[in-house]
């Protein structure tokens, strides 16, 4: 349990996407099953809770496509307060804003930034997860092309899906483009939705004032919890983007100098140190279960000057090398 990361996610949001799996007519896995039900029905689900209950669906169903199926099956009617305030919008532009603005409520595991040019229109998404990114990024645009094509009644036609990663085999590409009906391109700076920005003015077919004048109220005075973040969270958030900022590029961002910054943190009885190893510790053990990145990979990205420094951080963390902590992983699994 990371008892540093105090971000949440919306439980409805949750709730949608199992729903979504189910309609897929898969089965929610037992170890998400058994998460669930220790949730508080009026609580918001804890990050590391909800990196736990995507590794179990992740374990469970090894389709690279799930993130897509799971978004083209997620209804907006589903994640309550936001949902409804979306849908009842004038046009996609005011929509568009309101999520900007709001999307924490729904989940403070990334932001949406709009970007406009002379030619078109990116809804840019910018995760601060970095567990199993690439199906929750997938999950979240591809749910925001599939409700926008709805909410506009069919007239929404994104220009193209960028995605922040590597691309998969031609075969896999061919299989994106078919469900989604629309252009990729992977390797992109940011991952992001492009469409014209005379769509921007498309009419919301479930519009409506009222409904907005009461509900917008409600979420401003949610949102007002989140805006009042301790200098710990604030630090915690920025390490969690980046694991590899140091003291003083922190305190940098945070305009403080480092030594300020040490003096306000240890007013909330922590330490940037403190801080630091929690992040980092959550993410060496995260991808050394994933596999994916090689040891001398999760040192560079974790800030550490060589492998061996970090194998030393490592060790004082756990009492145990990298190396050893991959290959019990790999004895657990047989």
């Amino acid at each position: 349990m990371d008892l540093t990361d105090t971000r949440s996610v919306n439980l409805n949001y949750t709730r949608a996407l199992f729903e979504a799996l189910t309609s897929l007519g898969l089965a929610i896995p037992e170890g998400a099953s058994n998460l669930l039900s220790q949730i508080n029905q009026e609580e918001r689900i804890p990050i590391y809770l909800q990196d736990l209950l995507w590794e179990s669906v992740i374990e469970s169903y090894h389709d690279p496509l799930l993130g897509v199926r799971l978004g083209l099956a997620m209804q907006a009617s589903q994640i309550g307060l936001v949902g409804y305030l979306l849908m009842t919008q004038k046009n996609l532009g005011e929509a568009i804003e309101q999520l900007i603005t709001y999307h924490p409520l729904l989940g403070e595991g990334g932001h949406f930034e709009m970007r406009r040019d002379a030619f078109a229109v990116n809804l840019c998404y910018h995760p601060s997860f970095l567990s199993f990114a690439k199906i929750r990024v997938e999950t979240v645009l591809t749910a925001c092309i599939a409700q926008t094509r709805i909410l506009t009644g069919g007239k929404f036609q994104p220009l193209k899906l960028f995605l922040s990663y590597p691309a998969p085999s031609l075969a896999l590409q061919q299989c994106y483009q078919e469900l989604l009906q629309l252009p990729l391109e992977f390797n992109a700076k940011v991952s992001a939705i492009q469409f014209t920005a005379k769509d921007l003015a498309l009419p919301l077919i479930a519009a409506d004032e009222e409904v907005v004048a009461c509900l917008k109220p409600k979420a401003d005075v949610l949102l007002q919890t989140f805006a009042a973040k301790t200098l710990h969270r604030k630090v915690t958030l920025l390490l969690q983007q980046a694991p590899g900022l140091t003291r003083e590029k922190v305190a940098k961002h945070l305009c403080l100098s480092p030594r300020h910054l040490g003096r306000k943190l240890q007013e909330e009885q922590i330490s940037f140190r403190a801080l630091q190893d929690e992040v980092r510790s959550h993410y060496a053990k995260q991808w050394l279960k994933e596999g994916e990145k090689t040891i001398v990979e999760i040192a560079s990205t974790l800030g550490y000057s060589d492998e061996s420094a970090f194998g030393k951080a490592f060790r004082r963390w756990e009492s145990i090398s990298p190396g050893s902590y991959r290959q019990s992983l790999k004895h657990k699994t047989i």
